[in-house]
């Protein structure tokens, strides 16, 4: 998904780690290293040496690929820890 990481760059994002969130619909998240925990409601990766919490309904991993994630769904929340 290069256009993401185009994206991110022009924001001025590290083009290692990001996050991209469309409320409602999808999440993607970049070099995610394991996913800690999946319901329909929320999902727990590690990403970054932090832990991403994706909350919301209808939740589903779209695709996983080199560390990048797509996470289907009504997403509502993104929380870093």
């Amino acid at each position: 998904m290069k256009l993401i990481g185009q994206i991110l760059n022009e924001l001025g994002a590290d083009g290692l780690n990001g996050i991209v969130l469309y409320p409602g619909a999808c999440c993607y998240v970049k070099s995610v290293k394991s996913v800690s925990d999946f319901s329909p409601k929320k999902i727990v990766l590690r990403a970054g040496g932090k832990s991403v919490s994706i909350e919301g309904e209808n939740m589903q991993i779209g695709e996983y690929f080199e560390g990048d994630i797509l996470i289907k769904g009504g997403v509502m929340a993104v929380r870093i820890e």
